[in-house]
């Protein structure tokens, strides 16, 4: 198969959404496959359980759990490269790979903790892999026209495998057992892998744009990259400390975290059909400034009332963050720059997510967990103040 060109061979209608024909398919594949590699990805909702049920003490379990963010962070910010040498379509396939052998390989490295620790490194290089160079691969099918609403729209899929994996992934522990758990997890990526063989190859960028950080340094890029770091940091402190938080004060964890899952999706789908519209610079400035009041809601009381509040507010506003800064970057860069400068904004979203519950432990232990969400909280608002009053490219 020949790789296409940036554009398809059709000519374009002014009021079209995708390149050509053709895209428009390609873009519900590509759909259907990143929901299915999240699906594999997220059962990592289920690894403290099975390795509790395994003996394994709370230490190790942290350790497994927590050892995934570094490939996390560094495979997303080398998949730039990865990009540059094999192709968007090509890096896909890799990461695709490696999320299957890491969660599939769990099925014979899990009763010993050092070996599985080696498969939690390669799933956390296939999660870390996924992002960018899918991302890429979805903006080259659109125009202009409905750019950010589909971004965000597809964006969508990956917090969807969280609706499926953890009740698949518990049905068959309780059933079938533990290494059957493991191995059915990494179907759904093998499936998404065999996918991608109806997708038309990109052109490879030129050789020399090395890890895409010269493009992403770019004076414009600043601000929206500080602030897809601040909202995963809100994200993050959700994934870490809320629960806790919720449990401490006495209430049921799903009276927040069902409405941030409604909220992400429904944003995504439904509400950005007409937010899109708007300027970027403002919907991210927006989108931060609601995760920023959720956890402020959260704080000053986690009773039910607040505690849905909160998660509808968050999950409305972490959708208005990563794929629209994902779009709005992508869609002023050259095509060339794209793997680059989608490494780059997934590095600092998961960056966000990852680097920063360690530092907030210190902050949880000193002030408790109300300071510690004020204190995120503000620094959202003052971020989305310079982001929205700011003057950066595409304004």
């Amino acid at each position: 198969m020949t790789a296409q060109k940036t554009h398809g061979d059709d000519s374009t209608a002014p009021d079209q959404d995708f390149i050509d024909q053709a895209a428009q398919r390609e873009f519900w594949i590509i759909a259907l496959a990143s929901l299915l590699f999240s699906i594999t990805a997220t059962h990592s909702t289920l690894v403290a359980v099975a390795f509790g049920r395994l003996g394994y003490s709370l230490e190790q379990i942290g350790v497994v759990l927590s050892i995934i963010a570094f490939p996390v962070v560094a495979s997303t910010f080398c998949s730039g490269l990865i990009i540059g040498w094999f192709g968007a379509l090509g890096a896909m396939r890799i990461s695709m790979l490696l999320g299957v052998l890491g969660v599939g390989s769990m099925a014979l490295t899990s009763d010993a903790f050092v070996p599985s620790l080696v498969s939690r490194l390669l799933w956390g290089a296939g999660v870390g892999f996924f992002l960018p160079p899918t991302m890429v691969y979805v903006q080259s099918r659109l125009t202009p026209r409905r750019f950010v609403y589909l971004v965000s729209a597809f964006s969508a899929t990956v917090p969807l495998g969280l609706a499926f994996a953890p009740a698949i992934g518990e049905f068959t522990l309780n059933h079938f057992g533990l290494r059957t758990m493991f191995i059915s997890g990494a179907i759904p990526a093998l499936i998404a892998f065999a996918l991608t063989f109806g997708l038309r190859p990109l052109e490879k960028p030129k050789a020399g744009g090395g890890l895409g950080v010269a493009a992403a340094a770019r004076r414009w890029h600043l601000f929206p990259v500080l602030a897809l770091f601040i909202g995963g940091a809100h994200y993050g402190y959700t994934a870490s400390y809320l629960s806790p938080a919720l449990e401490h004060a006495g209430t049921a964890l799903g009276w927040f975290f069902i409405p941030v899952t409604f909220a992400m999706i429904f944003s995504r789908v439904g509400a950005m059909r007409k937010l899109s519209a708007y300027h970027p610079r403002y919907l991210a400035g927006g989108g931060l400034l609601l995760t920023s009041v959720a956890l402020a809601v959260a704080a000053w009381s986690a009773s039910p009332g607040f505690a849905l509040a909160a998660g509808l507010l968050l999950g409305t506003g972490n959708s208005m963050m990563y794929p629209v800064i994902s779009a709005w970057m992508g869609r002023l860069c050259a095509p060339a720059q794209r793997g680059g400068v989608q490494a780059i904004a997934a590095t600092a979203f998961y960056g966000g997510i990852y680097a920063t519950p360690w530092p907030e432990t210190y902050l949880v232990a000193a002030f408790g967990y109300s300071v510690t969400q004020a204190v995120l909280g503000g620094i959202g608002l003052a971020m989305a103040a310079l982001l929205v009053g700011s003057k950066v490219e595409g304004s």
